[in-house]
């Protein structure tokens, strides 16, 4: 079975490659929109109506990727397609309002159970790691707060109003490192322990730690809705400052980003906050990140990640190569789990020496992909081109 798989996926290659020659930019956005509206879920099944597909697997052969009912796909999912409207056309913009307006009514199942604005990984009152062969069983024992990755994705995503960011921001200071609810980071650097900076779950009983890819989801927020203007703001984007002045996202990406934990992704996201808001804090290392950027593209060896570098590169004012042919039927075609936007790593919370030899032992890690997403990220990287450059034809 297989063995047919791939003969077919290669048959429509080949038909696939004859096609593109007489592909532009804005044909392969057209497909791309529509491949999207199709896969967004339409009835409940493993997944709830109107969301993305995700696949969790373990790092460590066998991986046997399972569907995984999580919100977080579908978040960034929607928060990326909202930022595309200047590039595409009326047709494309009406299909993508749709896709919105329907992944909109799969939020409210992971809000908090007093319908606070704050949001979960998975379904409230539903199971964790669904299909696992213990984890889905404890759920109550292991249960996992709302997180600020999630919920200021989702806010973005809608159309929130002050009042409701605000109730965000008092949470998010709250339980900050140093907070009034008087959490302290363990699980960093002794450097970085005084540094009253953002965490990431917003449960006032769940570990305080620090995600460089996820500090830098909730700046983004903070400048996006006009709310950059407290202590822990400032904390955090100096906590970054000082990880992108020791070059940590290339030696230690795993142990500041538990979550993304991939140099490429670090920088995806450190590049996405610089490109539309401009920290002065971060305007000393830009030549820095722009040689690690290509340093990266020269060895990365998936469609996505070569996807995701080309557009942080874009975003630095730099030159990128367009996507091939062949990396976008398989972006199109073949689930990309080599290349694992999200990942989870339970030792997140852990001493600095335990964590370091945790976070290395993938028999306990998981991977996280969604087929959809990835379409997601080339159609951003298109999108990006277009208002860059005059559409180009591919070759």
């Amino acid at each position: 079975m297989k063995g047919m798989k791939w003969f077919l996926v290669l048959i429509i290659f080949s038909t696939s490659y004859a096609d593109a020659q007489l592909f532009s930019t804005d044909s392969v956005i057209s497909v791309l929109v529509d491949d999207i509206e199709k896969d967004q879920i339409k009835e409940k099944r493993e997944f709830f109506p109107w969301m993305f597909y995700s696949f969790r697997g373990a790092a460590t052969p066998p991986h046997r990727f399972k569907p995984d009912n999580n919100i977080f796909f579908t978040a960034i999912g929607s928060f990326t397609l909202k930022h595309l409207s200047h590039t595409i056309n009326q047709e494309q913009q009406t299909t993508i309002d749709s896709i919105l307006e329907r992944s909109k009514r799969a939020f409210p199942a992971f809000q908090q159970k007093d319908g606070l604005p704050l949001y979960n990984f998975w379904p409230r009152g539903g199971k964790i790691m669904p299909h696992s062969f213990i984890a889905q069983h404890m759920s109550k024992q292991f249960k996992i707060s709302e997180d600020a990755d999630d919920t200021v994705m989702i806010l973005m995503a809608l159309q929130n109003n002050d009042s409701i960011n605000a109730i965000l921001k008092k949470r998010l200071m709250e339980v900050s490192n140093g907070g009034t609810a008087g959490k302290k980071i363990k699980s960093t650097f002794k450097r970085f322990r005084n540094y009253q900076a953002y965490t990431t779950y917003l449960g006032y009983n769940m570990q305080t730690d620090f995600d460089f890819a996820v500090q830098c989801n909730v700046l983004y927020f903070m400048y996006n809705k006009g709310i950059f203007n407290s202590h822990q703001d400032s904390a955090s984007l100096q906590l970054l400052s000082e990880m992108v002045k020791e070059r940590l996202y290339m030696k230690r990406p795993k142990f500041i980003s538990p979550y993304y934990g991939h140099p490429s992704l670090l920088l995806y996201h450190l590049t996405r906050l610089i490109a539309a808001y401009h920290p002065k804090e971060l305007a000393a290392y830009q030549a820095t990140i722009k040689e690690d950027l290509h340093l990266l593209y020269s060895k990365a060896n998936t469609p996505v990640e070569k996807i995701i570098l080309q557009t942080s590169l874009l975003r630095m004012g730099e030159n990128a190569e367009m996507p091939t042919e062949r990396d976008i039927q398989e972006i199109r075609l073949v689930d990309q789990h080599k290349f694992s936007f999200f990942q989870a790593r339970p030792a997140y919370w852990c001493r600095p020496f335990l964590k370091s030899l945790l976070l290395h032992l993938e028999f306990v890690n998981y991977h996280f992909f969604s087929p959809t997403y990835d379409k997601i990220l080339l159609l951003e990287n298109l999108a990006m081109r277009k208002a860059i450059n005059p559409p180009a034809a591919f070759r």
